[in-house]
């Protein structure tokens, strides 16, 4: 276990009572440490007081110019430090010095990033406002709501960073708006973050205390405007990274998704029921990804032959890992802008399912082309893509989609391509309000297990419903029936955008197809 060195920063404004007691205390701290005291412009004599200090080479004094804020001290404050972890200290005495080592206790085991220290864990404290206990409280959970932490004090002074994570974090708050703000973007960074219980000395509005209801009003604007900002925050996420207890490995969003739905059993099966009543005896799926539709093919009665194509080999591996002793499962590579290849084009395919692939490829018509050739007549394509531009979000662009569908731009690729269409309809309500909150609220990336675990939980209930929501409302996805018509060949004037127009997010390449 080893003892990081300190740069403890001082937000001082109209301190001159307590500002010589409060670096005595954290001078007493047994740490190599630096003091960083901001003085915001203060009237009251404690710039004359912070001149004692001149000599001092455990600290600096930072001045303003002109009264700026708490945030905006921070901010200077946190740029000036040089040692292994940051911690913010109040220059009133609410806060006392000797909690450090329990501060401090997480990050030097290794165990975390940031840390909180709590004044509604274990500890002592002088008892003052209710209101104010009723208004933080009100503040940290709604702060937690949007943040999907589970924070007692989210308001604390007390919160210590790794020095390369707070400064390479780009904070705009000036006043009290820090707090909220430097919690949502903790959140959004994935750091390990740390509560450990402190003490706690309130003064009152006689004894020198600043923040007000009006505070704790702005804070609400705040929490809402961090936790949903889209805007870049990090300066430099290799320096990041470099030193977080838990990086997230850099591995293919796409595959974890995958592997997310893989136990979502329920889910997986109630796609292939809506799907069930048109699957023939010889079956193809179009990115297969990791076999969570196969598994569903396999234990249909009567299917004779299954192939399983996916752009990437490595997918296909863990599908024959996973049912390769079935001798009815074949897979192959496919691309299916290409021309497919004999084990493909010799298959008699008298059912292609393709399900939450065709927002992957970027001339989803040329794809449809292609396995048009591959059905025996009278086939059918059996299609099930994203619904409804309007909660396109970053988790559709990390798994590289180009675009989301609606009843019109669906039944239009599928004409253009040679098929006829027999029924279109929307699959899935409550799946449709799930990925508007994680994308579009949350700002998410990627699926996690828990959240489609807990998804899955819900399927048998939902799935008695979702018709009559689906039908009269709308759903995550539009599944098409369709069949290939009568015809040599696409004619070059029934061509259209390779995507679709309206429906463009303007991304340059499809990523490995699967089932998300």
């Amino acid at each position: 276990m080893s003892r990081a060195s300190i740069s403890v920063v001082i937000p001082a404004y109209n301190e001159r009572k307590t500002i010589r007691e409060i670096v005595a205390r954290v001078k007493a701290v047994p740490r190599e440490k630096e003091i960083i005291i901001v003085d915001d412009y203060s009237t009251d004599g404690t710039r004359k007081i912070l001149q004692e200090f001149a000599s001092d080479p455990e600290v600096r004094v930072v001045y303003h110019e002109q009264n700026r804020g708490k945030g905006a001290a921070l901010r200077t404050g946190f740029e000036a430090a040089k040692n292994d972890v940051v911690i913010v200290q109040d220059a009133d005495l609410e806060y006392d010095p000797s909690d450090y080592e329990v501060l401090l206790r997480p990050i030097d085991a290794g165990r975390a990033d940031v840390v909180f220290g709590s004044r509604f864990l274990h500890g002592e404290r002088r008892v003052l406002y209710f209101w104010h206990s009723v208004g933080n409280k009100v503040l940290t959970l709604l702060s937690n709501i949007f943040t999907d932490l589970n924070l007692t004090d989210r308001e604390t002074c007390y919160k210590v960073f790794k020095r390369p994570i707070i400064q390479n974090i780009s904070l705009e708050s000036d006043r009290f708006g820090f707090e909220p703000e430097i919690t949502a973007k903790l959140a959004r960074l994935g750091c390990t973050i740390y509560e450990v219980p402190v003490n706690y000395y309130g003064r009152s509005y006689s004894e020198g205390k600043k923040i007000t209801w009006r505070d704790g009003v702005a804070a609400l604007g705040h929490i809402v405007r961090f936790s949903l900002a889209k805007t870049p925050f990090i300066k430099d996420s290799a320096a990041i990274r470099e030193v977080l207890v838990s990086p997230e490995p850099e591995t293919d969003v796409g595959v974890n998704t995958l592997e997310a739905f893989e136990n979502a059993d329920r889910y997986n099966q109630w796609i292939f029921e809506r799907l069930r009543p048109h699957v023939g005896k010889r079956v193809m799926e179009v990115g297969a990804g990791i076999g969570n539709i196969v598994s569903c093919i396999l234990k249909h009665p009567g299917v004779e032959r299954v192939v399983a194509t996916d752009i990437g080999s490595e997918s296909l591996r863990v599908l024959k890992d996973r049912f390769g002793d079935d001798d009815r499962l074949v897979t192959q590579v496919w691309n299916a802008e290409e021309a497919a290849p004999p084990l493909i084009a010799d298959a008699e395919i008298d059912t292609i399912i393709c399900s939450n692939v065709l927002e992957h490829i970027k001339d989803h018509q040329l794809a449809l082309e292609q396995m048009r050739t591959v059905l025996k007549p009278g086939g059918r394509l059996l299609l099930l893509v994203p619904a409804h531009m309007e909660i396109f979000s970053g988790l559709d662009e990390d798994l590289g989609h180009y675009r989301r569908y609606d009843e019109k731009s669906l039944r239009a690729v599928l004409t253009a391509a040679g098929f006829a269409v027999d029924e279109v309809f929307e699959h899935n309500f409550v799946g449709a309000l799930g990925w508007w909150w994680a994308g579009k609220v949350r700002r998410q990336r990627s699926l996690r297990t828990r959240d489609t675990k807990s998804f899955d939980k819900l399927v048998p209930y939902l799935k008695q419903i979702d018709p009559l929501l689906a039908r009269t409302m709308f759903g995550v996805s539009v599944i098409a029936i369709s069949r290939p018509r009568e015809m040599t060949k696409v004619r070059e004037n029934s061509r259209i955008d390779p995507v679709i127009a309206g429906a463009s997010t303007g991304m340059d390449a499809a990523s490995d197809s699967g089932n998300p």
